[in-house]
């Protein structure tokens, strides 16, 4: 079942085909309307159309294309599409899931990776938030004044990118989609953070020997387009948002440019690819240090995770806003 988001966005931009329309690539008979790309599609047809949007984007990443992927996967529509497709491309693939330890949530998604793996032989391991950090995401929220949601993107970046490291992983492909990218960009634009802007680029560089490159292979395909896949390919996965997600401000971005897409279809893929076009390939980074706790690398003395370690642990009268 689609929740109800999902269902406004497919309902308002896939109208019902009539039996008559046919297939633009094939001609035989179309039941997938695209209005971005003003074109119809049969579902053998459609496929080919998505398999193709990830090899154009696999033409940004500065490696072979026959390296071992590890890919985070979540349960949900995006990360399960994209571990089918780079199956289906044929890479060899690991799926890594990090348990948040939410009551209810947690739980539906391995149930979901377990059976999406299990039906097609694929390996995949689990890491538990709490065994990695020691604190759940909701022990987080109840110590912290911070946004959980910023948190807990944090927390899931760095240590996805020490887990791929240390199951012996050199990428870590991500299941960030076109409207994940338009929506940060917009986000980035509005608040003038012109410092998270290259991290916007579909293949980021290792930047330590200790993190892997991360890919976004998705990056061209939006939300419908995903969901549409997943039905096509009967993939059943998580539709459910997180729980402790409500008041995100990425989800309001994301909302502003769907109701400009509806208005005007392309809108999202032609703010994201004008932006991409104007820039330069991230190098590799430079400036690292080695965190004074874990040995990991960082910036400052100590890494974001061990620093927000220390914050955790305060007295609650000492802690920051």
């Amino acid at each position: 079942m689609l929740h109800k988001e999902m269902k406004s966005i497919m309902g308002k931009i896939s109208p019902q085909l009539p039996r008559e329309a046919k297939c633009t690539r094939c001609r035989d008979q179309a039941t997938i309307r695209m209005t971005n790309h003003n074109a119809n599609f049969c579902p053998p047809c459609f496929t080919r159309f998505v398999q193709t949007a990830v090899k154009r984007a696999q033409k940004t990443f500065p490696f072979s294309q026959d390296k071992p992927l590890m890919v985070a996967v979540s349960g949900g529509k995006d990360s399960l599409a994209l571990w089918d497709i780079l199956n289906e491309l044929g890479h060899e693939t690991r799926g890594l899931h990090i348990n948040l330890g939410i009551e209810g949530f947690s739980h539906a998604s391995v149930e979901a990776i377990e059976r999406f793996a299990s039906e097609r032989q694929l390996p995949w391991v689990q890491y538990a938030l709490k065994d990695v950090f020691g604190h759940t995401v909701p022990q987080i929220q109840t110590r912290t004044r911070r946004k959980i949601c910023g948190v807990c993107g944090l927390l899931k970046r760095q240590l996805l990118n020490r887990l791929t490291v240390k199951e012996g992983f050199e990428v870590l492909a991500v299941g960030h989609n076109l409207d994940d990218e338009a929506g940060r960009l917009l986000g980035n634009l509005v608040r003038h953070r012109e410092q998270y802007m290259d991290k916007l680029y579909p293949c980021l560089p290792s930047p330590h020997p200790r993190m892997p490159a991360r890919v976004k292979p998705l990056y061209r395909l939006d939300a419908y387009e995903i969901v549409t896949y997943c039905q096509v390919k009967n993939i059943s996965f998580l539709d459910s948002k997180c729980p402790m997600s409500r008041g995100a401000t990425s989800h309001s971005f994301k909302e502003a440019l769907q109701f400009l897409e509806e208005k005007m279809p392309g809108t999202k893929r032609h703010f994201l690819f004008k932006h991409l076009r104007s820039k330069k390939a991230p190098r590799n980074g430079h400036g690292f240090g080695t965190c004074k706790k874990c040995s990991e690398p960082a910036f400052q003395d100590l890494c974001s995770v061990c620093a927000l370690e220390e914050h955790l642990n305060q007295p609650e009268k000492n802690k920051m806003p």
